[in-house]
């Protein structure tokens, strides 16, 4: 089973009109796996000529709606802009009097919501400080957070409830993301065994 090599593609003409300008990243890895295709030989150099002219395909296609933008088809929206825009405000109807914002909830429950997350933020900042290590240094990072949350609940009391928000949010992701890894560790194990 010994094939001809195939001959690469010319390059040239698509860099020419300027095919880094609607990719450049695209563009980069088509060019980085031209030169490894020539680099190769046997079924290695097949296998990577194909991968090089389906890229090639996709790429073209992209430059073709770049060049032609009303006959490309409108881009679907992001999940994430969907979900934006099911949360964003919803508009009053014309008439009605009252003005577009965001759905609210009773202003007592807003503010027995608010006092609950101060004083659980309050707690947690005191247990953190409580928790201290005794014989640490003027430098050491662990005080001098512990340090900056003290001097965030003196001064500004909301400031820190944002950023407690935010610290605990980040806290949820990573949990997420090791529960993700977790998950694919698995699942290569549970295979094997079967």
């Amino acid at each position: 089973m010994n094939e001809a090599a195939p001959a690469l593609p010319d390059l040239d003409a698509m860099r020419a009109a300027g095919a880094a300008r609607v990719d450049a990243v695209g563009w980069h890895y088509i060019e980085t796996l031209a030169s490894r295709t020539q680099a190769q030989s046997g079924p290695a150099r097949v296998l990577l000529h194909t991968k090089l002219q389906e890229a090639l395909q996709r790429f073209d296609a992209r430059m073709s709606a770049e060049d032609n933008p009303k006959d490309a088809a409108e881009p679907l929206p992001s999940p994430l802009a969907t979900l934006l825009q099911d949360m964003g405000p919803k508009t009053a109807p014309q008439g009605s009097g009252r003005s577009a914002g965001w759905p609210s909830e009773n202003p007592r429950i807003q503010a027995f919501k608010k006092q609950l997350g101060q004083i659980s933020v309050q707690k947690q900042v005191t247990q953190a400080i409580a928790q201290a290590p005794q014989n640490a240094g003027p430098i050491n990072s662990h005080m001098l957070v512990l340090r900056s949350l003290g001097l965030m609940r003196d001064i500004s009391p909301d400031y820190l409830n944002r950023f407690m928000a935010h610290v605990n949010t980040l806290l949820c992701l990573e949990e997420a993301g090791k529960v993700k890894l977790t998950h694919k560790k698995a699942a290569p194990a549970a295979k094997t065994r079967s």
